[in-house]
């Protein structure tokens, strides 16, 4: 079955917040050593990018995962009915329970403790600067999230994606 676009969008999505973090890694090598407002700010501005990568590459996903699994109205209704919050780590929970009760029991045990305690604290960082509370200190730790994102993608990309076919170019 050719690829519905699931697969090629959740890596272009991927490449790109890449790119972005090596981008971000090259701008603080030129920000003074004292300027840590300007390097918090960055890290700030990451969090909200690394959360926000989150909640679009889940959609996505999932959204092609329910295009491939159903069909006629179940699909029409499904495709309607999925929302993707602001995401919280209990929210993230109840939207992979809709596909199953083992999703989140998965998806908790992929994690791990550390990994979960750093979904928690993104997600918090990301609610709070988004409505104007300024984050700083040792919770901005691009590296740590850019970790984390990639262990969350290649999870969902293992659950709700393995077994699709890249569509060729021709």
């Amino acid at each position: 079955m050719p690829d519905r676009g699931g697969r090629l969008e959740a890596h272009r999505l991927w490449q790109g917040l890449n790119e972005e973090y090596a981008r971000y890694v090259e701008a603080v090598n030129y920000i003074p050593a004292g300027s840590f407002r300007h390097q918090e700010d960055m890290r700030r501005y990451l969090c909200l990018r690394f959360s926000g990568f989150l909640e679009k590459v889940t959609e996505v996903i999932l959204l092609d995962f329910i295009e491939r699994k159903s069909g006629g109205p179940v699909q029409a209704f499904a495709l309607n009915e999925l929302r993707i919050p602001n995401l919280s780590p209990e929210k993230y929970a109840v939207l992979l329970g809709k596909f199953g009760p083992e999703y989140p029991e998965r998806f908790e045990v992929h994690l791990g403790k550390i990994h979960k305690d750093a979904l928690f604290d993104l997600l918090d960082i990301r609610n709070k600067v988004a409505h104007g509370d300024v984050q700083g200190g040792a919770k901005l730790d691009p590296t740590r999230y850019l970790t984390l994102v990639e262990k969350i993608y290649d999870w969902l990309f293992a659950e709700f994606l393995d077994g699709t076919e890249v569509a060729s170019d021709t």
